[in-house]
């Protein structure tokens, strides 16, 4: 696929989605699969496009987003978001479909995937769940309430 945004869009709008969407673990890679899904939509619909350009270049008044401390860029994404901004409604929707829905990342959360082609959860036990914390302790008088209710 020819490159339709410009590097510095590119990047920002990168930078921009790891600040939505902090994972420290997370490689480059897999914020840029946000951004190169952005961008092909851009290519089939004109509007997409715009609005990605015109939110860049918003982001970047008066100071580059990415020279920003990170605070400063989280604020600025916070206003975004109040403000229901079409460039940040449009990245925060493709960032949860992109950034969630991608092996890479759920190999470095601990996810295992999908069970639907080893036959399902039901027959391989609930208890092999090794990527989620143990659930906290019921207290002796939390446990009562309930065995009473």
């Amino acid at each position: 696929m020819p490159e339709l945004l410009s590097e510095k869009v590119r990047a920002t709008t990168l930078k921009m989605t790891r600040v939505m969407f902090p994972h420290d673990d997370l490689p480059d890679e897999a914020y840029d699969k946000v951004v190169r899904q952005l961008e092909a939509d851009a290519l089939g619909d004109e509007s997409v496009l715009a609005t990605i350009e015109l939110g860049v270049t918003q982001l970047d008044d008066p100071q580059p987003f990415s020279e920003l401390d990170a605070d400063a860029q989280l604020e600025i994404l916070k206003r975004s978001e109040a403000a229901e901004s079409p460039f940040f409604k449009l990245v925060h929707a493709t960032a949860v479909v992109e950034l969630y829905d991608n092996p890479l990342v759920w190999k470095a959360f601990g996810y295992e995937g999908s069970a639907v082609h080893l036959g399902g959860y039901v027959n391989r036990g609930f208890d092999d769940l090794a990527w989620l914390p143990d659930p906290p302790l019921l207290s002796p008088d939390f446990a009562k309430t309930v065995q009473e209710a």
